[in-house]
């Protein structure tokens, strides 16, 4: 039985443990390894090989900032925006070309870095860039004096956006339930209130009619509470609609200002498609 034990200790700690990564041999083929990662959608496996190339090949410079820009794919694939922020920053140190400066800018805009984003940026000949930077000003909140270089046109559409009133809403309903619902492009929630409203109000000057005072003030206690929900729901819905229109705008502007990836270049000629817009 010891014998056999033995044998087997001894097979045990020959055989690699199974999962575990091979050792970095070559930097360039783990480059590759982690860019065909990309190509599959794996960002988060193509990361740790980026990772892995920075780590033991710090002196391969050419690997090194392929590894880097490869890792920045990888976060920006995965929406990792605030990883993504930091890697292109050291990129754009080493190389501040107009493409990294864009890379760098919409990754800070979609980490909610918006006053950064804006100092990137800005004063950038290219429209994408204005339009973002423009955008990343707007979501700042500050509208006081814009800085030089955005795009005039788009902070006046902004400021002119279609608005609903939170004050004519909450009025409208509270002089016909479910108007003000209406006012906000709510018509379901509009007839719904005006239903519900007209029947407790029908139901409580019946029963006060009848002589029924008990019953009255249950029902109009609840028609109370009705009604004040009607006129806040009303107000509400004017503050979402006016943010609805916000996002639209946004929505509307971004889709041509972020920067799109193509290819993926493979040693000894060749590519991974990828196409992916921010």
């Amino acid at each position: 039985m010891r014998l056999i034990f033995a044998a087997l200790m001894a097979l045990f700690l020959t055989v690699p443990a199974i999962g575990a990564p091979p050792p970095p041999q070559d930097a360039a083929g783990i480059n590759s390894f982690g860019e065909a990662l990309l190509g599959l959608g794996e960002s988060y496996r193509a990361a740790t090989e980026f990772m892995r190339v920075l780590h033991h090949f710090p002196e391969d410079r050419e690997n090194s900032r392929r590894a880097l820009t490869g890792l920045g794919r990888a976060y920006t694939m995965a929406g990792r925006w605030g990883e993504a922020a930091g890697v292109y920053s050291n990129i754009f140190k080493s190389d501040p070309s107009e493409v990294n400066r864009h890379r760098l800018g919409a990754s800070l805009y979609q980490a909610g870095s918006f006053s950064p984003a804006v100092s990137i940026l800005t004063g950038e000949e290219s429209d994408s860039m204005r339009t973002l930077a423009t955008l990343a000003w707007l979501k700042e909140g500050d509208l006081s004096e814009p800085p030089p270089g955005l795009d005039a046109n788009l902070i006046h559409e902004f400021k002119n956006l279609p608005q609903r009133s939170k004050t004519t809403a909450g009025v409208l309903s509270a002089l016909l339930p479910g108007a003000g619902h209406y006012y906000v492009d709510r018509p379901l929630d509009g007839t719904i209130a005006f239903v519900i409203n007209g029947l407790f109000i029908w139901g409580t000057v019946n029963a006060a009619q009848n002589g029924r005072d008990e019953l009255a003030l249950t029902l109009g206690a609840i028609e109370l509470i009705w009604y004040s929900g009607t006129i806040t729901g009303a107000v509400a819905g004017a503050a979402k609609w006016n943010h609805r229109e916000k996002e639209r705008f946004f929505s509307r502007h971004e889709a041509g200002a972020f920067p799109a990836w193509s290819l993926i270049p493979i040693p000894g000629g060749g590519a991974l498609a990828w196409t992916s817009r921010w």
